[in-house]
């Protein structure tokens, strides 16, 4: 086990999407930066899910050219930190899904289109992070984020069919530079045993605006495998702003 799967779990088209989409329109765009050359690796597209404010239904991942490379359908129904999420790599056939059964969470994945199905389930447990999850999470923790407390998760690895332990600790402001303005910067990666093992390769770093509780940036090992489907380490940069959203003008930060 190492921090990449982690990562690649833990991590997820232009508006030129849109078509695909009915009416809907994204609203917010993450543009990954490789960390090495500054290159546009891939972009997010998030289309927001009715009655839930701040999340996402539907994230389309798509190359540096435009064409949709992965789709991921998110159900926050049952619980906003565990959605259940169904997500498939159109490049390999990869697919992870998740689904609520009865008080337990059913885990399935799929490496590739030659290798088989694997599914198992696990009881809710408290403090379960499914994927988009994060986010809301974070947010039902930001009084204590925010007064200089870590937290701790079990986050779930669906390429284990279970969890791990994380600790989400906030860190100088000077860890996320990457991004303007009054933010929370903080820090992720494996606990306890995990990570004097040193099962990880770098820690995660996330900046949120303090104001609305936005995640502005991810920067670490991405969600997703690059296109010889090897990890690639990015800056993520999120996008809310309506006309930017349409110009989509953003640019990674000098010496990124």
């Amino acid at each position: 086990m190492t921090f990449a799967s982690l990562t690649r779990s833990l991590l997820a088209a232009l508006l030129f999407a849109q078509s695909t989409h009915g009416a809907a329109a994204p609203w917010t765009v993450g543009t990954a930066y490789n960390a090495e050359d500054g290159s546009v690796a891939y972009r997010e597209l998030h289309y927001p899910a009715p009655g839930y404010p701040g999340l996402s239904s539907r994230v389309d991942y798509a190359d540096a050219e435009g064409a949709v490379i992965v789709s991921k359908q998110m159900d926050f129904s049952r619980s906003q930190t565990a959605p259940a999420i169904d997500q498939t790599d159109l490049r390999t056939s990869s697919r992870v899904f998740t689904r609520h059964e009865e008080g337990r969470l059913q885990i399935g994945y799929q490496r590739d289109a030659d290798t088989a199905l694997r599914t198992d389930t696990m009881r809710l447990i408290p403090n379960l992070i499914v994927d988009a999850g994060f986010d809301p999470f974070v947010r039902s923790q930001w009084d204590a984020l925010s007064a200089g407390r870590a937290v701790s998760a079990s986050f779930l690895v669906p390429s284990r069919l279970g969890t791990i332990t994380v600790s989400i600790a906030p860190v100088p402001r000077e860890e996320c530079a990457q991004v303007q303005g009054d933010v929370l910067c903080l820090m992720v990666r494996p606990a306890g045993m995990l990570r004097i093992a040193s099962w990880f390769v770098e820690p995660l770093r996330l900046a949120y605006d303090l104001e609305q509780q936005r995640l502005l940036m991810y920067r670490g090992l991405s969600n997703l495998l690059d296109a010889r489907g090897k990890p690639q380490d990015v800056l993520v940069l999120f996008e809310y702003d309506a006309a930017q959203l349409t110009a989509l003008a953003l640019t990674p930060p000098a010496g990124e």
